[in-house]
C-alpha cells in the first residue's frame, strides 16, 4: 500500500519549514534516513485515504459519464480529489479560524482540524488502526474539532 523513500530530495524541495514527511499518491516521501512507527502509521492513514478519495470519486466520475456523456478526461481528476477536498477543508477551517476566540497559530490550528489529520493523529499510536479502523473514518471528523 506504501512506499517509502527516505531522505528524499522532492521532500526536501517542497517541504515548509518544520515539516519532515508527506505523503504525495500512495507514496510516503522524506527527509530523514529513518522514521519512527508513529509517522509512518500517520503517512499510511494517509495513503489509504487517498485510495479510498480516488477510488470513490472515479466510481462517481465513470458513473457521471454513463449518465452524462460528458467527456472521459474527467477521471483524471480522481487521484486528485484528495488534495482539492484537502485544500477546501483547510480553507474553510482557516476562515472560522478566524472569528474563533483560540489564540495561537490560526494557521497550524485550521492544519491540526482537518479532517484526515485528525483520523491520522488518531492512527499514530495504533500498529493496527488501518486493519481494524473503516473505511472513510475520516468523515466522522468533518463535523467534530478536536477540544
Amino acid at each position: 500500500m506504501k512506499k517509502i523513500f527516505y531522505d528524499s530530495k522532492i521532500a526536501k524541495t517542497i517541504l515548509f519549514d518544520g515539516y519532515s514527511t508527506i505523503t504525495i499518491f500512495a507514496w510516503v516521501l522524506t527527509i530523514y534516513k529513518k522514521l519512527k512507527q508513529e509517522i509512518i502509521n500517520h503517512e499510511c492513514t494517509h495513503a489509504r485515504q487517498w485510495i479510498e478519495l480516488t477510488v470513490s470519486s472515479g466510481l462517481l466520475l465513470w458513473i457521471g459519464l454513463l449518465i452524462w456523456d460528458y467527456s472521459a478526461w474527467y477521471l483524471a481528476l480522481s487521484p486528485i480529489i484528495f488534495y482539492l477536498w484537502y485544500g477546501l477543508e483547510y480553507i474553510i477551517r482557516r476562515g472560522i479560524g478566524l472569528f474563533s476566540s483560540k489564540t495561537g497559530d490560526k494557521q497550524h490550528i485550521a492544519y491540526r482540524e482537518v479532517s484526515f489529520e485528525q483520523e491520522a493523529r488518531l492512527a499514530e499510536k495504533d500498529n493496527n488502526y488501518l486493519e481494524n479502523s473503516h473505511y472513510y473514518a475520516w468523515m466522522k471528523f468533518i463535523i467534530k474539532t478536536r477540544k
